[in-house]
């Protein structure tokens, strides 16, 4: 902060508890009228909570908020805007089939005349005049629908500039956009400096970051680690802070080069895809090998494409392009189905709601994509004696904690439903396991586990692609990693390459430490 400057914002000691999580670990930083502010961090440091305490979507367990100096409860949006904070976040909340004006004037007053019909010609001025200032040429009576991505963005920010905003936070506001949209962003965000507005530019785009701001603010594990003058700053020193040294990304590292004096031997490539696409264009030509006995690690920040890769390639969602090949056999992979038909199987992750029968039993749950392995000879009616075999092996394997094979799902811990749903690929027969943010919400001891069952499965000769926001996980289990920034494979990472370091330069636009991608020339 500025000497002799008066912080209108002040966060003091928040702390906010998930199930297994510790989200933010007394979080405090202040912010002063008529700047722009950075704010940075690795996947799971607390950004994203920090802005929805702001927002009033989260209530924290201790600490406080004050503005001007005074205490203030933030309990849900309306006192978020009372309070002058406005929110852009990265999916945008726009009303669809509707007007730019209405959206723009959305959450205040409509110009009204006697009877309390809409003056229509007053709200397309009055929405005018705000883009004005933006100065945008977007007409006010377009349909939001039509607007590319950078002008519904400025639509969510005209918004937040005709409610007077004293605080506007941009989370990740430039996904998808242009250079000259970017620099057009980046002189709205001045512009509303200039009119003593406060910014707030969540980006994993350090030279935006370095560019742009006045000011940085670094958080991690829960907590703000670093708060300096952009001025003071290099890439390097930004890096260094995000990522931090010792803890769990050292001991993930003495893991990773323990287990390199005795490596595992890939074998033949089971799955491969190249140049897979969507029509979102959230991924772009991205390409993949997965070897027998091989983890692969897909790394990535929140929002670069790696959840909606692996689901092109499992058919859960429609492809716009590229190319499958199983075992060296061309794929069409168009479902879930086909996919599962063809040996590769996905554990998501939203297990609650994409992976698991909550009110099944366990036994159920297990057998659910294979009954016809446990149906009476030459009948399609499944026999309970044969899916309550079968479910007890992989209890047993796998060390499921429950009462029987008739318990509900919903009563096991999230460790334990994440080994049944493990439980049904398996029983299933699938030779390619994709892990979508295995250990999500669960604890140490359940985490020690899974990380044993998928090394299991690689010995075994399974291919394996892990998924996860920690990067201190992906150092302590896989033997290559494919990061993944913006839609796109920026670079792999082999042997001694693979550092916590060299996972999050290369997130943040970093590439030195990047090997030749897959089919790249060497």
């Amino acid at each position: 902060m500025s000497a002799g400057r008066q912080a209108f914002l002040r966060v003091d000691g928040l702390v906010v508890r998930y199930p297994g999580v510790l989200a933010l670990d007394g979080a405090s930083f202040a912010l002063e009228q008529g700047e722009i502010v950075g704010l940075l961090g690795k996947n799971g440091a607390g950004k994203s909570t920090a802005i929805k305490v702001l927002a009033g979507a989260v209530r924290a367990a201790a600490g406080s908020v004050e503005v001007d100096g005074e205490r203030v409860e933030i309990h849900g949006p309306g006192d978020a805007a009372a309070q002058g904070f406005a929110f852009v976040h990265q999916e945008l909340e726009l009303i669809p089939l509707s007007s730019v004006a209405e959206n723009v004037v959305l959450g205040g007053r409509y110009p009204t005349r006697l009877g309390g019909l809409v003056r229509w010609r007053a709200l397309y001025e009055e929405a005018a005049r705000v883009l004005a200032i933006l100065e945008s040429d977007i007409d006010p009576r377009a349909l939001v629908d039509d607007l590319t991505p950078a002008e519904q963005r400025m639509v969510m920010i005209a918004r937040a500039l005709r409610a007077e905003a004293r605080l506007v936070v941009l989370d990740e506001p430039t996904i998808a956009f242009t250079d000259d949209d970017i620099e057009h962003l980046h002189d709205v965000c001045r512009r509303i400096r200039e009119r003593g507005g406060t910014v707030l530019y969540v980006s994993h785009r350090l030279g935006e970051i370095t560019r742009l701001t006045d000011r940085v603010i670094v958080m991690r594990d829960g907590a703000v680690v670093e708060t300096m003058p952009t001025a003071a700053t290099t890439r390097a020193s930004l890096i260094a802070a995000i990522t931090g040294s010792g803890g769990a990304g050292a001991d993930a590292e003495r893991r990773r080069a323990e287990r390199a004096h005795d490596p595992r031997r890939p074998g033949k490539t089971l799955l491969e895809a190249r140049g897979i696409s969507d029509r979102a264009g959230k991924v772009r030509s991205v390409d993949l090998d997965v070897r027998a006995g091989e983890i692969v690690g897909i790394g990535g920040l929140v929002g670069s494409g790696r959840t909606e890769f692996v689901r092109l390639v499992y058919g859960a969602d429609p492809r716009d392009g590229g190319e499958i090949r199983v075992g060296g056999e061309p794929r069409a992979m168009r479902s879930p189905n086909a996919a599962l038909a063809a040996g590769v199987a996905l554990l998501p992750e939203d297990r609650r709601h994409e992976g698991i029968q909550p009110d099944f039993s366990l036994r159920e749950n297990v057998t659910l994509s294979s009954l016809g392995k446990v149906c009476f000879p030459h009948t399609p009616i499944p026999a309970p004696a044969r899916e309550r075999a079968v479910t007890k092996r992989l209890i047993e394997r796998l060390g499921i904690s429950s009462s029987g094979t008739e318990q509900p799902v919903r009563e096991l811990s999230g460790g334990n439903q994440q080994k049944a749903v493990l439980a049904r690929c398996l029983q299933r027969g699938a030779d390619v396991f994709i892990f979508d943010e295995p250990t999500a919400g669960i604890d140490v001891e359940a985490k020690e586990e899974v990380y044993g069952l998928i090394e299991s499965l690689a010995a075994e000769g399974k291919g394996i692609v892990f998924i996860s926001s920690e990067f201190s996980e992906l150092v302590r289990i896989c033997d290559r990693i494919e990061v993944m920034r913006e839609g796109e494979l920026v670079g792999e990472l082999r042997g001694e390459q693979i550092t916590e370091r060299a996972i999050v330069e290369l997130c943040y636009g970093h590439e030195a430490a990047a090997a030749p991608s897959p089919g790249a020339p060497a």
